[in-house]
C-alpha cells in the first residue's frame, strides 16, 4: 500500500465504523431535553500535553478536519486549569489513587481503590449520586475493572484485584458499565468459576458482548456491556481490523448510548468515561497508537457536545490522570524545519499490540517482514536482529526505566533519524541521510508534570483558580449536584506507616498486567 493511501483507507474504514451503528449516535443529537442535572467526566488517561498536538497536526494536516478539543478550549464558557497529581506514596501516581482523588475528594496511596492506607474506606461520588436517586455509569476502553473506573465503585486495598472488583461491580448497583474485561466475568477465565453474566442476569440486567447486541439493546433495564477479553483493542486495530471492528464498539457509540440510557432518570446522572488506551500506549512508545486513541477521545467530544446543547444543565469535565512516559515531539534538521515532516511519517496501520502478537514466535526474517509491513519503515538487518532480541531475551536489568520490551524498541526504531556533518564548521547536510519520525519518550513510565483540566458549563463559565489539585474535581462535581460531603484524608507522613515494597517481579508482572 502507498503511504498516502494507507490513512484515507483507515479514515474510510472509521466512517464504516460509526455508520454501522449510526442508531446509536443519532439519538443522541435528537434527544429531548430532560432539564436533569448531570456530569459527564471524561478522561484522557495517561494524555500528555504531546499527544494532543500530535492529533492537531494530524487532524489538520491528513485528516483534514478539525478538533472538537481544540474548538471547545476556546469557547468562552469553557475554563481551563492545570491540576497536581500527586499521590499518597508518590510524586508520580498511578490511575488508582489519581481516580480516587476525583471520585472522593481524598488522596490515597498508589494502587489503593476509594481506600486509604490504613484501609478506611471512602465515600465515593456514586454513592453520593445513587443516595440522591441518580443514575449513574462508567464507559471505558479498558477492561471494566480497570483503577480509573473501578475507583468510583471499588474499595480494593489493591487494583490488580480484578476477580473481586467484577465482583464490587456486581454490587454497586450502577446503571450502566461498558468496556473489556470478559476474564474477570466469565466462569470459564475467573479462578473461582463463579458466573458472573449471569448474577448480573439475575439481577435484571441487559448483558451484551457485541456491537450489534449493543445497537439492539432495551434501555429499561440496566446494561452490562463488555466487549474484550481484555482491554478494548487499540483504535487503530479497531479501524484496519474489520473483525475487529465490527464487534468491539466505539468510545463515541458506547458514550451515546450512555447518554441515552442515563438521562431517562429526571433526577439526573453520573457519567465516567474513559479513553484508556492513551495511556498504555504512551507506556508502550507508540505514538501513532496514542494519538489515535486521542483521535477517537475527539470524536466522543463531538457526541458530548451535541448532548449537552440539548440538555444544558449537564456539566463537563475533561482531565488526564497523569502525564506518560515523556512524549514528546522533538525538533529535528536545522532550524528544527524538518520536525513536521518527520512527524507526518508516522502512518502505522497497527499498534505495537497487535504487531507483537503476530512476531511472537516468528523467525527473524519474518519479524522484519511483520514491522516493515504495519509501520511502512524499511530498517536495516541489524535493527531487526535488535528488534527480534528485545521481543525474545529474557532481561536481567532494566535500564533507564524502560520497562516494557519489544515496545521501547519499536518506538525507538520509528524515531530514528541521522544527519550527516559537512566538511567545514560541523554544517548540517541536508537532507537526511535517515528521517523516520520524531517523538521521542524518556521511559515507559507514567511522569508528573501537572495535568490539563477543562470545565465547560453550557449556562455559563465556572470559575476556579487556574491551578487546582486533582481532589477538588470531587468539589466541582458535588456543587455541581447539590451534595455536601467530605471525606476523610490522610497526609503522606501518615501514609508511609502503611505502605509496603513490592519486589522487582511483582513490579514487571503488576505493570504487564496493565496494558496487555
Amino acid at each position: 500500500m502507498k503511504r498516502r493511501d494507507f490513512l484515507k483507507g483507515s479514515m474510510a474504514s472509521f466512517i464504516a465504523l460509526l455508520a454501522s451503528s449510526e442508531d446509536l449516535l443519532a439519538k443522541v443529537s435528537s434527544a429531548e431535553v430532560t432539564g436533569a442535572k448531570g456530569v459527564i467526566f471524561l478522561v484522557g488517561d495517561g494524555f500528555p500535553l504531546g499527544v494532543m498536538e500530535m492529533m492537531y497536526e494530524f487532524l489538520e494536516k491528513r485528516f483534514k478536519e478539525e478538533s472538537t478539543l481544540s474548538k471547545l478550549l476556546t469557547h468562552p464558557n469553557t475554563s481551563i486549569h492545570l491540576t497536581n497529581t500527586s499521590s499518597l506514596s508518590s510524586v508520580v501516581t498511578d490511575s488508582a489513587p489519581a481516580s480516587v482523588a476525583w471520585g472522593t475528594g481524598s488522596k490515597t496511596a498508589n494502587r489503593f481503590l476509594s481506600s486509604l492506607p490504613d484501609e478506611r474506606k471512602l465515600t465515593t461520588i456514586f454513592e453520593l449520586a445513587k443516595e440522591k436517586g441518580l443514575s449513574c455509569g462508567v464507559v471505558t476502553t479498558t477492561r471494566i475493572t480497570h483503577a480509573t473506573p473501578a475507583a468510583w465503585y471499588s474499595h480494593q486495598i489493591n487494583r490488580n484485584l480484578e476477580e473481586e472488583i467484577a465482583v464490587d461491580l456486581l454490587k454497586s448497583g450502577l446503571d450502566l458499565a461498558m468496556g473489556g474485561g470478559d476474564r474477570y466475568f466469565s466462569p470459564e477465565k475467573r479462578k473461582d468459576k463463579r458466573d458472573i453474566y449471569r448474577e448480573f442476569t439475575n439481577k435484571g440486567y441487559n448483558v451484551v458482548k457485541t456491537k450489534s447486541e449493543l445497537t439492539k439493546i432495551d434501555l429499561d433495564k440496566p446494561i452490562l456491556g463488555v466487549f474484550s477479553d481484555s482491554h478494548i483493542s487499540y483504535f487503530v486495530d479497531r479501524v484496519n481490523d474489520k473483525k475487529l471492528g465490527d464487534v468491539q464498539p466505539s468510545l463515541p457509540e458506547m458514550t451515546s448510548l450512555a447518554l441515552q440510557k442515563l438521562s431517562i432518570n429526571r433526577k439526573g446522572f453520573v457519567l465516567q468515561i474513559e479513553a484508556g488506551r492513551i495511556d498504555h500506549a504512551c507506556h508502550a512508545n507508540d505514538a501513532f497508537g496514542a494519538m489515535m486513541d486521542a483521535y477517537e477521545l475527539d470524536k466522543t467530544i463531538t457526541v458530548i457536545k451535541e448532548f449537552i446543547q440539548k440538555n444544558p444543565n449537564v456539566l463537563l469535565i475533561i482531565t488526564s490522570d497523569h502525564g506518560n512516559s515523556g512524549f514528546g515531539i522533538n525538533g529535528t534538521g536545522p532550524d528544527y524545519n524538518d520536525a513536521s515532516d518527520a512527524l507526518m511519517n508516522y502512518q502505522n496501520t497497527a499498534s505495537f499490540e497487535y504487531m507483537i502478537k503476530k512476531m511472537k514466535g516468528e523467525t527473524l526474517d519474518r519479524v522484519k517482514d511483520i514491522f516493515e509491513f504495519y509501520t511502512k519503515q524499511n530498517i536495516t538487518n541489524d535493527e531487526a536482529e535488535q528488534l527480534f532480541k528485545a521481543l525474545n531475551e529474557k532481561r536481567t536489568y532494566i535500564d533507564n526505566d524502560f520497562v516494557y520490551e519489544p515496545e521501547a524498541t519499536m518506538g525507538l526504531l520509528l524515531r530514528k533519524s541521522r544527519y550527516n556533518i559537512g566538511e567545514g564548521k560541523y554544517k548540517l547536510v541536508k537532507p537526511a541521510e535517515l528521517r523516520r519520525g520524531n517523538v521521542g519518550f524518556t521511559s515507559t513510565n507514567h511522569t508528573a508534570e501537572d495535568q490539563l483540566t477543562i470545565i465547560y458549563s453550557a449556562k455559563k463559565r465556572l470559575y476556579y483558580p487556574s491551578r487546582i489539585d486533582n481532589t477538588d474535581l470531587f468539589r466541582v462535581m458535588t456543587n455541581h449536584l447539590g451534595i455536601k460531603y467530605k471525606n476523610t484524608t490522610m497526609s503522606q507522613h501518615q501514609a508511609l506507616n502503611y505502605l509496603r515494597t513490592i519486589t522487582a517481579y511483582e513490579w514487571d508482572n503488576y505493570l504487564r498486567l496493565h496494558i496487555s
